[in-house]
């Protein structure tokens, strides 16, 4: 596909979500795959609704690392800290399978590598709006 690739050159903390639906919209029938980090995607989330409400053949792939990643990778870098207030995403841990459901979307959790590929296939396979909440490490080191 021309134009096969969207994203934001930085600073893009929760545009995939409603970005995807927008692209799915003004291209129908194409599909389309987001991936997307837990913590961008809590800025959005309710472009998850607006996907299934217009059935729109986008799988979301939610690298969950239950926090903001990123923003503690920045704060390392430019301001030398190790102190993260509000950057993990726990206690309760967010169930992104129980929410996509809630939304009308066909939602299934990933946690062995080797399962990735299958659920994918199936994802888009279905046509529909879909939901994979893979599970990685936090990789955070201090």
């Amino acid at each position: 596909y021309p134009r096969g690739y969207y994203g934001l050159a930085s600073g893009g903390l929760g545009f995939a979500l409603p970005g995807a639906v927008g692209i799915a919209l003004a291209q129908p029938g194409r599909p389309v795959a987001a991936l997307v980090g837990d913590g961008s995607a809590m800025y959005g989330i309710q472009a998850l609704w607006t996907a299934a409400h217009h059935e729109l053949p986008i799988t979301y792939v939610i690298a969950n690392n239950r926090g903001y990643r990123i923003i503690k990778e920045r704060l390392v870098s430019f301001r030398k800290t190790d102190r993260f207030t509000g950057m993990d995403i726990r206690q309760p841990d967010i169930d992104f399978v129980a929410l996509g459901a809630s939304f009308g979307l066909q939602a299934t959790r990933v946690t062995e590598a080797s399962t990735l590929a299958p659920v994918l296939r199936a994802a888009f396979a279905s046509g529909r709006t879909n939901l994979i909440d893979v599970r990685v490490a936090d990789g955070f080191e201090r």
